[in-house]
């Protein structure tokens, strides 16, 4: 957000940390101010200013200018040096305004102004809108929100002009207009039609112009009872001789699948020729080539899962220059029994790097004549070391490499050398290599990867020489986790600089090393961006940048729990929400089954984070470039070369969106003048001759019961509420910040996912999603389809679980209906032994006789019995004893379906029209199976 997000993580950091210098030697005080480049319109930001050596009583002036007025930040009257943040308000402005902040730096006999151009832009509010799940069946009812922001994510009052939702054929067939939020969650609901089309629907959110989308789906689907996840490595190595891929298989109550999964991987072909000289798509039947592949099939173990391994050399048979360099790995797992199938896929990357080769804690400088002395290491691809290896130490380029050294690695991969140095001048570039040749690896072939490190010479700096001191602050790859202290640790090497102190602000010292803790607030999140520079003696400044990626983290902390946990159907549980005091929070629940048919749709830190207009500085707008000053060169004197961001402070600076205006000399000049002509460093860091400056620039009817009472547990359960979303509603915590809502427990065997935020005046919260396991341990599952057709016979299969410890005799009964009849196929196994952990599918022929939905119900008992099961008496369970399952089927009409359809034109014109027409049917319909349906497109002429 040109800055929101990320100015509030900046600018907390340079609160405790806003540099460090070496005192200088100058007749002249020395000052800096910085400020982001863009600065959000009507909110507070900061600005740092420090001044060294002041030799009078010096007033410094900070102005924002523009052209309908000046106002004055920050002016401050010292004769001490200082270093101080301050915090100010940007203008507003009602969209963007590029404007300048002034410098001023004025004494008795001292005089300095800077200017910089800024940008001071407004940002429109952050909006979402989020379903109750991301896909819906024909006829269900979509339940949404849409919720507004500011930047700081705190809830913002918004009129939203029009709210539309169109079906997948882009036809608009909803809409509301002039909805308000009320400084609340705006909530609506939409009711699908029973005939609605697959495909993609969409809702737009209109506001000020802005509109904000959000698509779910619209399918005729079934749940998935279970989930397949693969577990093998992101990348291989062609010289891997095999890698291992695993398999498992978890119904969504935690239990391992029973069954077999068949795992393919293939290598897929580059569709466009053989290497480079083939530039049209590549006929693979007419080259008779085939993909390699390979395919396995195992059974899956009492856990749930499987190990598969593949031998590498059979994705490498054929030239490397026809395949893509990736493995797709498909997964179908078969449930036992059933026949229900299950897919998942993961892609695998090809790697040619068979081995590393890099330097180990490698001096930054020498001083010319010393012995230079060193380590490099050589490993694997997987990390082991590569012991007795013969390396290479070269120094210079690629294309003129000198051979220094010979060296061998050691049983630990290591290998140590020493230079003499006298032959060295300047900054030197060492490279390690496995080859005694250095040349570039050849396009996708294994090769072992050079290490290269470059040191510079210890010299005195000047205006014709870079200095050798540096500033580097360690990086760190662990993510800085929300609301505790994180350690920033600075490496600082300071060469041949005149003496001075050393001053350091709010900092720990150690030996060339500079550290200080920083606690990580949620205003951080998700990206810190540190800057450290230190002005020198010689009036150089050297600067360093580094980037720590935090939690992403809120400052509403949120949570839901449930208890008891986990639960029986139809049992009462009680859900507790805490959250900051007086928040309003959207609570929902959906079956796990649904995540698992349409993954990655919920709502996360990440989404919210994207909301951000800018989430990382990493440049500043042309439009605010500041005009480039040429220095003038005199005869004969040395130029510096083009240098490297990392060399150049300015450039530091630049990239993290700062502005700087100081009297210091921060960066390497583009621009010089020579005997009147002004030449203009080109993209490749030479300078070009130039005769002019250059400018660069919960469903409705969910009821919340007032009291978790404990019901004694049935000796039958009967089971007939299957919701595919449990909870949806909007609840406040009030001035405690809790809320405990009392609920009733769907009858679905699944886990529910929870997904809950929270808005309060402190900001936005979004909890950690909670689930609840509902189980027992004996109980049934009816295996449906979508929908069945009339005089078609449909297998239908039930299963019996036993989790119980002891075996049970099981009978299970299948209810008689007058829309269906049933003929059993599993002969005398509907009474039979079940013991612990085991499973058994039962079937029946179904031929439906009535059309539309039927309700399918079936019945499975634990009975009493004298026969023994695998040696063991029968026991019968305490609780649960018979459990009762209904659930619906749609039965459709036999016969071709015929559609006929009647248009008509309509222009009101301010009144009321009516159209008749007569609806025949054809002669020989079938009964039951006619039926109408009008939609209306409207549009304004």
């Amino acid at each position: 957000m040109g800055l929101p997000g990320n100015q509030r993580w900046t600018w907390t950091l340079w609160v405790f940390f806003c540099g460090t210098w070496v005192a200088p030697i100058s007749a002249d005080p020395l000052y800096m101010v910085t400020m982001p480049a863009i600065l959000e319109a009507g909110a507070q930001t900061k600005l740092c200013a420090f001044l060294m050596e002041p030799n009078e009583t010096l007033t410094m002036t900070v102005t924002l200018t523009s052209q309908e007025q000046n106002t004055i930040i920050h002016e401050k009257t010292s004769r001490e040096e200082f270093l101080e943040c301050i915090q100010f308000q940007v203008p507003s402005v009602d969209n963007e305004e590029v404007t300048k902040f002034e410098v001023e730096v004025r004494g008795n006999t001292f005089y300095s102004k800077e200017v910089r151009k800024v940008q001071i832009k407004a940002y429109q509010p952050l909006t979402f809108i989020q379903t109750d799940k991301p896909i819906y069946l024909p006829g269900q009812t979509v339940h949404f929100r849409v919720v507004s922001m500011d930047t700081k994510f705190k809830l913002s009052n918004q009129m939203y002009n029009i709210i539309e939702l169109e079906d997948a054929n882009n036809n608009r067939i909803g809409q509301w207009l002039n909805q308000t939020s009320s400084s609340k969650i705006l909530q609506l609901s939409y009711n699908l039609n029973s005939e609605a089309r697959e495909g993609i629907y969409r809702f737009s959110v209109t506001n000020e112009g802005n509109k904000i989308q959000h698509s779910f789906k619209v399918q005729k689907y079934v749940l998935p009872k279970f989930s397949v996840t693969v577990d093998t490595n992101d990348e291989v190595s062609v010289e891997q001789e095999e890698f291992e891929t695993k398999i498992c298989s978890k119904y969504t109550y935690g239990q391992p699948v029973p069954g077999n999964v068949t795992v393919a991987i293939c290598r897929p072909l580059e569709l466009y020729g053989f290497g480079i000289s083939h530039s049209l798509p590549m006929d693979p039947e007419e080259h008779q080539l085939t993909p390699p592949c390979e395919r396995m099939t195992k059974q899956m173990d009492k856990t749930g899962c499987t190990m598969f391994e593949f031998k590498m050399s059979s994705f490498t048979k054929i030239d490397q220059k026809i395949l893509h360099d990736r493995l797709d790995v498909s997964a179908i797992m078969e449930e036992e029994g059933t026949g229900i199938s299950h897919s998942q896929m993961k892609r695998i990357t090809i790697s040619y790097v068979i081995g590393k080769l890099a330097f180990v804690d490698p001096p930054k400088i020498y001083d010319k004549g010393s012995n230079l002395e060193g380590k490099v290491k050589a490993v694997h691809y997987n990390d082991t070391p590569i012991p007795d290896m013969p390396l290479y130490l070269f120094e210079g380029n690629v294309w003129s490499p000198n051979l220094l050294k010979n060296l061998t690695t050691d049983t630990n991969g290591f290998a140590t050398f020493s230079l003499s140095t006298e032959t060295f001048s300047g900054d030197v570039s060492l490279t390690i290599s496995s080859s005694p040749t250095l040349e570039y690896n050849v396009y996708r072939s294994a090769h072992i990867q050079t290490g290269a490190h470059r040191i510079q010479q210890s010299q005195p700096p000047s205006d014709e020489t870079k200095t050798a001191s540096s500033l580097k602050i360690k990086k760190s790859d662990t993510t800085l986790p929300c609301d505790k202290e994180a350690k920033i640790s600075i490496d600082y090497t300071f060469v041949q600089e005149p003496q001075g102190s050393v001053d350091i602000m709010y900092l720990v010292m150690t030996e060339g090393e500079v550290s200080f803790q920083l606690t990580v607030s949620p205003d951080m999140a998700p990206l810190i961006q540190v800057v450290v520079y230190a002005v020198l003696p010689s009036k150089n400044v050297i600067a360093h940048s580094a980037e720590f990626s935090t939690e992403k983290c809120f400052s509403n902390k949120v949570s839901v729990e449930f208890s008891p946990s986990p639960a029986v159907p139809g049992e009462l549980t009680k859900l507790q929400l805490t959250s900051q005091p007086n928040s309003l929070c959207g609570v929902s629940a959906v079956d796990q089954s649904v995540l698992i048919t349409e993954p990655g749709k919920t709502l996360t830190e990440d989404k919210i984070f994207s909301l951000l207009p800018v989430r990382k500085i990493s440049h500043i707008p042309y439009q605010i470039e500041d005009p480039v000053e040429c220095l003038h060169v005199r005869p004969r004197r040395y130029v510096l070369p083009y240098p490297s961001e990392e060399d150049d402070a300015h450039s530091v600076f630049r990239k993290v969106g700062l502005k700087t205006a100081t009297n210091l000399v921060m960066r390497i000049p583009t621009c010089l003048r020579f005997k009147g002509k002004e030449y203009h460093q080109g993209i490749h860091g030479g300078y070009v001759v130039s005769y002019s400056r250059m400018n660069v620039g919960a469903p409705p009817g969910i009821a919340f019961a007032s009291a978790p009472n404990r019901h004694p547990d049935p000796v039958e359960t009967v089971r007939t509420f299957f919701p595919e979303t449990w909870i949806w509603n909007l609840v406040e915590t009030g001035p405690s910040g809790t809320k405990d809502v009392s609920l009733s427990v769907p009858d679905t065997i699944t886990t529910w996912e929870t997904e809950t935020f929270c808005l309060s005046p402190q900001g936005f919260g979004l909890a950690p999603r909670q689930k609840l396991t509902v189980f027992q341990p004996f109980f049934l599952e009816l295996t449906l389809p979508y929908s069945i057709i009339r005089g078609e016979n449909f297998e239908l299969k039930a299963t019996v679980f036993n989790y119980l410890t002891k075996c049970i005799m099981v009978k299970v009964t299948a209810a008689p209906s007058s829309d269906y009849t049933l003929t059993p196929l599993s002969g005398d196994q509907y009474t039979s032994c079940l013991c612990a952990n085991e499973r058994k599918t039962l079937s029946w022929s179904m031929n439906p006789t009535a059309l539309g939905v039927v309700n399918v119900t079936v019945t499975a008992e634990a009975i009493p019995s004298h026969a023994s099961c695998d040696n063991e008496i029968v026991s019968i369970p305490d609780r649960g004893r018979i459990d009762t399952v209904t659930r619906p089927l749609i039965v459709k009409a036999e016969g071709v379906e015929v559609v006929k359809t009647h248009n008509w034109l309509l222009c009101p014109k301010g009144e009321a029209l009516t159209e008749e027409t007569e609806i025949q049917l054809p002669q020989n319909v079938i009964d039951g199976s006619g039926r109408a349906a009008v939609s209306v497109l409207g549009k304004l002429l």
